[in-house]
């Protein structure tokens, strides 16, 4: 009988990890060169189908073969703990081209091009991270200030700005990303780009800008359906750019020295400013001097709209907030700055499900008795959200993951505010389930779950996350996918079988025995009367 397993080794692979995934990926970002022009390298991963980097290598991307060639000979000679030295067995690349430059480096193996889910998951996070500001591929990938025609003096006054803006600390006087303003000054070519201050969870600190507020809401509408399972969405993001700051610890080695070698003032606390401007598809573009002379106006202009407005989080709850002109100095000129809020649009309602009944009593979820009343309160504020926007199998799911997340220990529900937990909860579920696609029903926009739980969209972002990776919540993982999604789709039943990608409803009911009996899939379908899928 044919051995069912998800494992990363994969079905009747041995413990050894002798199945490899192989890619070349382009970077998922810019980095700047000496000349001020900008490349994009290409990066050789080598992962066993358990998950672990044996090996990688990063080159230009014009050379593959030279990318290629030390990462094969580190996967099989010097791999990274805890792989063990030695060759694979069988390989899986990602590209076509792969079939004809690995046989050389690897003779006498099995080479196919096919699904590289372990490789594809490392690719996911690099977007990621780039995408929600982290540093893996922000930061780092930065080697001067100095890019294009920049000179020390541009720097030095972008910094001031930047400084002034920081000791300010518009996070804690702009309630939240969703807070948008805009800003134009006609000197500078800068036309009604609208801006969003971040900070609020004192994770990342900075500005982010975009061109138009439907640009931004591109943005937004592109990490829905990131959060929905849709990983190469943020590729198509519109451009944007943005004021980072950063402390000392996570800046490279050699902006600090440029820092030093020039004087460049940085605001107390470890305030170091980085440009980021970024172009499709998730490229870092090396910033020229009228970007800092933007980015200066944009910090100044914010620091004399905060002075002016002791009480500038109320501006947003105005029916018809006036805007603000102030002259700033930049480049020594002063130049005149316009700014103000960008008013919330009025949100259509969400559509209610098909019917308006009411939901079906639910049994409280098993969890332990200390946690009785917190689950009570938490379910108390979700399932209105429950039967305004969703139905009884979200509504399950939901219950489950609350119970869940109860039942660790310790609770991560023991700390943090119930709101913002709720939203995490509901966002977790909903992504996972491609609540935020409108093709779907029901669906509803991960702002309107921000917004009923009365949380910053930030926060609903940060604690789905942190329910996902507590969870292991994925699309179509059994345990947290709707049964509609389960019965309709081929995914959840795709299983590696022998080293073969098999659709499991095609198979002998003892091979979906042994599957369900692991948790791979949430039934046997031999025992529903499903249709059988093709093996």
């Amino acid at each position: 009988m044919a051995a069912a397993t998800r494992s990363g080794r994969g079905f009747g692979a041995d413990a050894s990890g002798t199945v490899w995934e192989v890619g070349l990926v382009a970077m998922p970002a810019v980095v700047a060169q000496e000349d001020g022009s900008s490349a994009r390298p290409l990066i050789a991963l080598v992962m066993e189908a358990g998950g672990a980097i044996r090996s990688s290598a990063v080159g230009p991307a014009d050379q593959p073969l030279a990318v290629l060639e030390p990462a094969i000979a580190n996967a099989l000679h010097d791999p990274q703990a805890p792989c063990r030295p030695g060759p694979p067995r069988r390989v899986v690349v990602n590209r076509a081209e792969l079939l004809e430059l690995l046989p050389p480096l690897l003779p006498e193996v099995v080479i196919s091009q096919g699904a590289t889910p372990q490789l594809d998951r490392a690719v996911r996070l690099m977007r990621e991270q780039l995408a929600s500001g982290e540093d893996l591929l922000g930061t780092q990938a930065l080697s001067t200030y100095l890019t294009g025609d920049i000179g020390p003096e541009a720097v030095a006054r972008f910094f001031e700005a930047a400084a002034a803006l920081y000791q300010r600390r518009p996070w804690e006087r702009i309630p939240g990303d969703g807070h948008l303003f805009q800003v134009s000054c006609r000197a500078l070519a800068i036309r009604g780009w609208v801006g969003c201050v971040i900070g609020q969870q004192r994770e990342h600190y900075g500005v982010v800008l975009f061109q138009s507020l439907e640009e931004h809401e591109r943005y937004v509408e592109l990490g829905h359906r990131f959060e929905a399972g849709d990983h190469q969405a943020m590729d198509a993001a519109p451009p944007h750019r943005a004021i980072n700051f950063e402390a000392k610890a996570a800046m490279p080695p050699p902006l600090l020295k440029e820092i030093r070698r020039y004087g460049w003032p940085v605001a107390p606390g470890d305030a170091y400013p980085t440009v980021m401007l970024i172009e499709p598809p998730q490229e870092l573009k090396p910033p020229r001097r009228t970007d800092l002379h933007q980015l200066e106006a944009v910090a100044l202009a914010l620091v004399a709209w905060i002075e002016a407005e002791p009480q500038i989080a109320r501006l947003w709850q105005q029916p018809s907030p006036k805007r603000r002109r102030f002259l700033v100095e930049v480049a020594g000129e002063r130049v005149p700055v316009t700014i103000g809020v960008v008013a919330a649009a009025e949100e259509p309602a969400e559509p209610r499900p098909a019917t308006d009944a009411p939901l079906t009593p639910a049994a409280p979820p098993k969890v332990p008795a200390a946690l009785r009343e917190t689950v009570d309160r938490l379910l108390a504020r979700i399932d209105p959200f429950c039967a305004r926007h969703l139905d009884d199998d979200y509504r399950a799911l939901i219950h489950e993951a609350v119970a869940a997340l109860a039942r660790k220990r310790p609770s991560p529900l023991l700390t943090g505010r119930e709101p913002s937990w709720c939203a995490g909860v509901v966002h977790a579920i909903g992504a996972a389930n491609f609540l935020f696609d409108p093709t779907q029903s029901p669906h509803c926009s991960a702002a309107t779950i921000a917004d009923h739980f009365g949380v910053a969209t930030s926060t609903s972002h940060n604690h789905a996350k942190k329910v996902r990776d507590l969870l292991k919540i994925t699309p179509f993982s059994p345990r947290w996918c709707l049964p509609s999604l389960l019965e309709s789709s081929e995914i959840p039943w795709i299983l590696e079988v022998d080293g073969f990608l098999r659709d499991i409803r095609g198979l002998p009911i003892e091979v979906q025995l042994q599957a369900a009996a692991k948790g791979l899939i949430p039934y046997v379908p031999a025992l529903r009367g499903l249709p059988r899928g093709r093996a």
